[in-house]
């Protein structure tokens, strides 16, 4: 039933979608990046994008430049403002972004290693960019410089440590190392953190909250938690909404962090965190908050409710079909 009311409002929209004529799985589309520069649902762009601050990008000859601290989040013409060289390049108002080697599928050419970051990953994996999946074309990599389907087999063929990277069904999506600083909300108050905060399984707050820093801190000083996609987390635990990076989003979506992930017991969510969906005790306290969705029992992110669990609402499926037919008709 909710799949043939998907199919009716794309199909009515755009009666030549070839994607369902193809019998895609309308949910795909819909669990696809959101509306907005996120790149091919086939290949979309990741790490946390609309963040505040700063990330050193390492460039030719081994300079480092500082570029926005999302950086890559998206398609953007990152070079044009940023780079020493621009304007004055034709790549500089190419766009592009970093993407998931393992996740992108008949995009050519390949993605690339990320020059900018060479020692960062997403995943357990090696960083890579494209600039395909933004319709951009690469006059910037040297040619033949590149991936082939060899070494992207490779890539994804490594062992992922979830120690480090998440567990295998709920993987972190920041991307990390990353050098630079960002700026997160901490009661009001923008405070530095680690450009790659959250981008792997670590105890992010243990030397940079305030809170954390005196004689006797707080036992979330010492718990390991990551960003991730709630709906790719089947973790028990259910991700919450950050508030650190409220602004901020993953393929368009609102950012989720997770403990769980991580092997680790979230005791800051119920003392630090009070608009948090789990917070809210009852069904009018969880619907005064746009970013929660109440599921009969619980007050959880509205990704979790209305999106990720396939409870999709008629409002929801034409809020998400939209903006993917760009890509389609």
């Amino acid at each position: 039933m909710q799949y043939a009311l998907i199919a009716a409002v794309v199909s009515a929209i755009c009666i030549d979608a070839a994607v369902l004529r193809n019998g895609t799985d309308p949910k795909s589309l819909l669990l696809a990046p959101k509306s907005g520069p996120y790149g091919l649902p086939n290949c979309p762009c990741i790490g946390i994008d609309n963040r505040e601050g700063e990330a050193m990008a390492t460039i030719k000859g081994g300079k480092q430049v500082p570029y926005p601290a999302d950086m890559g989040g998206r398609c953007k013409a990152w070079d044009a403002t940023n780079h020493p060289k621009c304007p004055g390049e034709d790549w500089c108002e190419s766009e592009w972004c970093y993407v998931d080697p393992c996740n992108c599928d008949k995009v050519s050419p390949y993605p690339k290693p990320a020059v900018y970051l060479p020692n960062s990953e997403y995943q357990g994996k090696p960083v890579h960019f494209s600039y395909a999946t933004c319709k951009g074309m690469d006059s910037y990599s040297e040619t033949g410089a590149g991936s082939n389907y060899e070494t992207i087999e490779k890539t994804c063929a490594v062992h992922v440590d979830s120690a480090k990277w998440g567990h295998e069904d709920c993987r972190c999506v920041g991307i990390s190392p990353q050098p630079g600083t960002m700026k997160v909300n901490v009661k009001g108050e923008k405070v530095a953190f680690p450009a790659d905060t959250g981008g792997q399984c670590k105890t992010w707050e243990k030397d940079n909250h305030p809170e954390c820093k005196g004689a006797s801190p707080p036992s979330w000083c010492n718990q390991a938690w990551c960003y991730v996609d709630p709906c790719k987390c089947k973790a028990a635990v259910p991700p919450k909404t950050s508030d650190y990076v409220p602004e901020s989003n993953y393929q368009g979506r609102p950012v989720y962090y997770s403990y769980a992930t991580c092997g680790g017991s979230d005791s800051w969510t119920a003392k630090n965190h009070d608009s948090a969906c789990v917070n809210q005790k009852d069904k009018d306290a969880c619907g005064k908050l746009k970013k929660c969705a109440w599921n009969g029992k619980d007050c959880l992110g509205k990704e979790l409710v209305e999106v990720c669990s396939g409870a999709f609402s008629l409002k929801a499926i034409v809020a998400l079909a939209l903006p993917l037919l760009g890509f389609f008709c």
